[in-house]
């Protein structure tokens, strides 16, 4: 399996794995160490260990990848309580305060963004204009489903609220990126 990594912003990367079908993988890496958005699935072999690790949401497809010494890992307080298919809460992962995390040059800004379930979050970095959407939002207009244990009103008012998110560069957790405006 080829660790693909491609730089889409000031210090951040998409890492995806020739041949694999898993959550895109998101890597913010400066002097002050390392951050993940999502971690894969279980077959995912990120080769670094992350000084934080932030889950978008519990499916396996996001969690997976976890390893069990990772100190700092972080998924919304709903998830932990969620039992929808597909659910896989890693032991080492903590309540996420949904703070602003300020890291170099990147602020991070927490949305939860209930839908696709209880507890899925965006977050949308200040400092480059990327907007991490999880499966909440995906480009060409898709959205996540909501069979899975979601609610398709918390959905439509969640999408509203990323509207209103001034981001530049739609991030998802699967499939492609997206610019804004077109």
């Amino acid at each position: 399996m080829n660790l693909l990594l491609k730089k889409i912003a000031h210090e951040t990367y998409l890492l995806s794995f020739e041949g694999r079908l898993c959550s895109n993988i998101y890597l913010i890496e400066n002097e002050l160490g390392k951050i993940l958005i999502d971690a894969g699935d279980e077959k995912t072999e990120v080769p670094l260990e992350p000084d934080l690790c932030i889950l978008t949401h519990g499916h396996f497809d996001h969690t997976g990848g976890v390893r069990p010494g990772w100190k700092n890992v972080l998924l919304h307080e709903k998830e932990f309580s969620f039992s929808g298919p597909y659910v896989r809460i890693p032991k080492n992962a903590k309540p996420n305060p949904m703070k602003p995390l300020k890291f170099g040059a990147h602020l991070l800004e927490f949305y939860h963004t209930p839908g696709h379930t209880e507890g899925s979050i965006c977050i949308y970095d200040k400092g480059t204009g990327l907007l991490f959407s999880g499966d909440t939002k995906f480009a060409e207009g898709m959205v996540g489903r909501t069979d899975l244990g979601g609610n398709e009103k918390a959905l439509l008012e969640s999408l509203a609220l990323i509207e209103k998110i001034p981001y530049r560069l739609l991030c998802p957790g699967h499939g492609k990126l997206e610019w804004k405006d077109g």
